[in-house]
């Protein structure tokens, strides 16, 4: 009787084991989806890969993988900029896209790896601050649409400054 308890436990405590090692894996696929989900589309990213053995007794073992991703040097900042921009007064927006510009174009000048793009994004941050804050021309409002959906494609940020 004591044998048949002994065993019941330790196939209780493989089968938490199995659950637990799932539930992490799981876990760290929807983490690993939420980075990359958050990284530029247009934008190379630098990828590392962690394999961690894990086993359960008398069982065979399995390998859970975690993949991250992180944006090249810059791109963070910048972004961070650009959202902020949406939720100022039109007359701050300016600086807040300066400031961006600024970003990229010194990872663009530090040879970083993965800033294809960023002297794009660049000059068109500079573009929309040249632009001024009232009595656009059609010309001018239509450059504007065109250089914020390229920056909302570029940084993530679909609908941004309610553009699409």
């Amino acid at each position: 009787m004591t044998f048949a308890l002994g065993v019941r436990k330790v196939r209780r405590v493989i089968r938490r084991a199995r659950k637990a090692a799932a539930a992490g894996a799981v876990a760290l696929s929807a983490l690993t989806l939420a980075a990359c989900s958050s990284s530029p589309a247009s934008v190379a990213t630098t990828t590392s890969t962690t394999t961690v053995p894990t086993t359960t007794p008398a069982t065979s073992s399995t390998t859970a993988t975690t993949t991250t991703s992180s944006p090249p040097a810059g791109f963070t900042a910048a972004k961070r900029q650009w959202e902020q921009g949406s939720t100022s007064a039109a007359a701050e927006q300016g600086a807040y896209w300066s400031r961006a510009a600024s970003d990229l174009a010194k990872a663009v000048a530090s040879g970083a790896a993965g800033t294809s793009g960023y002297a794009t994004a660049a000059q068109e941050l500079r573009e929309l601050t040249s632009l001024p804050d009232t009595s656009e021309t059609a010309a001018q409002m239509a450059e504007a649409r065109k250089d914020t959906r390229a920056l909302n494609t570029f940084f993530g940020t679909k609908g941004l400054y309610g553009v699409s």
